[in-house]
């Protein structure tokens, strides 16, 4: 009797302990906080933006507000961020598009800054907005394995700024044949069409415009390119109101 009494003991010296110890953990997990700090640029001339840039929760809840600072690099620097949550990071500036980024803390019990960057585009009548990584593979005009991971940032900014217009422009990969390149380009430019419709974009905001010939300010090269590179023509979204 006497050590099942003892083993009780035990065992209830060791729950509570279990409990306090989980309760402190919690309790500094909820004190800690996390920093988010990096540099705003333009997406197309790569120079560093003042811009608003607010922190909301989940629920659309703003956490914090700040501004990133062209002067020192695009700088920005926001804390009172919990770690284990995730935030959406909305970017503004006029003439540029709202931009929202998504983001989500690791769990921690220590404080931590976070370095993230980010590009804002702008949308200014007649900008040209080019796609960061070819959409297609050479000489194709359906979209190659993985382009949904490259698309899904300007489709992102194309569903946060409906009151945008603009048209989709593609290039060809070479000069050799005018009549395939338009037929090429243009189904290029449908691919692309179709995808962000079915992804948020309503048709009737865009159209679509292929092209003969290659790009003008992104031409193919005149020297041989490394082994392993090839040239694709560019695709752009180009502003046309807003």
């Amino acid at each position: 009797m006497k050590n099942i009494k003892i083993l009780t003991v035990a065992l209830f010296l060791f729950f509570t302990a279990g409990i306090l110890f989980q309760s402190e953990a919690k309790a500094q997990l909820i004190q800690t906080v996390v920093a988010l700090t990096g540099n705003v640029f333009d997406a197309v001339s790569k120079a560093p933006v003042t811009a608003t840039i607010k922190i909301t929760d989940e629920g659309g809840k703003r956490v914090n507000q700040t501004r990133s600072n062209a002067i020192e690099n695009g700088t920005y620097y926001v804390t009172s961020l919990k770690p284990g949550k995730t935030y959406f990071v909305n970017i503004t500036k006029e003439d540029y598009f709202d931009e929202k980024f998504k983001i989500t803390l690791a769990n921690t019990d220590k404080y931590e800054e976070i370095s993230r960057d980010f590009l804002i585009k702008p949308k200014g009548k007649g900008v040209k907005i080019p796609l960061p990584v070819p959409p297609f593979e050479l000489n194709k005009s359906k979209l190659r394995y993985g382009a949904e991971d490259l698309l899904e940032g300007i489709q992102s900014t194309l569903v946060n700024n409906p009151d945008v217009k603009f048209e989709i422009v593609c290039y060809p990969d070479n000069d050799k044949d005018p009549k395939q390149n338009q037929k090429l380009t243009d189904e290029r430019c449908q691919s692309l069409k179709d995808y962000f419709t079915a992804n948020g974009v309503e048709g009737m905001r865009f159209k679509i415009q292929g092209s003969a010939t290659t790009d003008p300010l992104r031409p193919p090269p005149t020297s041989k390119m490394a082994k392993g590179k090839r040239y694709i023509g560019t695709s752009y979204i180009v502003v046309t109101d807003y």
